[in-house]
């Protein structure tokens, strides 16, 4: 049963350094504003792996982390995209994240591994809120600020045009006969 716990502390890091790396290529982006977001959800993102990789022992550690320190490091040279650009990906990464956690927790009925994936998407649900609002506060994806676009569509229509149903329907006979014997048969 330790071997099952440890591989999935190792999925679970695995996950978590993917989003960690693209929290610090978004913390490369010109905004003060994303580039602090960003840079704190990193290293949030740093200190949860590192508890998790406490839970390990050191020879499961090394094989679970094999370049920890270096993926660390952000990577110089490409800078991020739009910082909104940035934030959907976040949201979409950490959606996936969710989804598959989730799933191991249905999966799974050992107690420890359902105690371990639990925590493991109450933390990411956080995280997808955090990156939820400051998403929404940015406006979502578009370029434009918020203000300048137009009203989201309501998908309330207007009158529909009053068409007759088709003379050959039981709809159309229905009608006709509404209140009285029916004359079809």
């Amino acid at each position: 049963m330790k071997e099952l716990l440890a591989e999935a502390i190792r999925v679970t890091v695995s996950m978590e350094r993917n989003s960690e790396m693209l929290y610090r290529r978004g913390a490369m982006t010109e905004e003060p504003g994303q580039r602090s977001f960003f840079e704190r959800l990193a290293q949030e993102q740093s200190r949860r792996i590192d508890i998790l990789l406490r839970q390990l022992s050191q020879a499961d550690t090394a094989e679970a982390d094999p370049g920890g320190a270096l993926a660390r490091i952000a990577a110089t040279g490409e800078r991020g995209g739009a910082p909104c650009n940035q934030l959907h990906q976040a949201l979409l990464e950490k959606r996936f994240s969710i989804d598959l956690y989730a799933t191991f927790c249905r999966c799974f009925k050992e107690p420890s591994l359902c105690r371990f994936f639990e925590s493991a998407l109450a933390a990411a649900r956080r995280e997808f809120k955090l990156i939820t609002a400051e998403y929404l506060k940015g406006g979502g994806r578009s370029e434009m600020p918020a203000s300048a676009r137009p009203p989201r569509r309501s998908h309330v229509r207007g009158e529909l045009p009053h068409r007759t149903p088709n003379r050959h329907t039981q709809l159309f006979f229905a009608m006709q006969d509404c209140g009285r014997q029916s004359r079809i048969g």
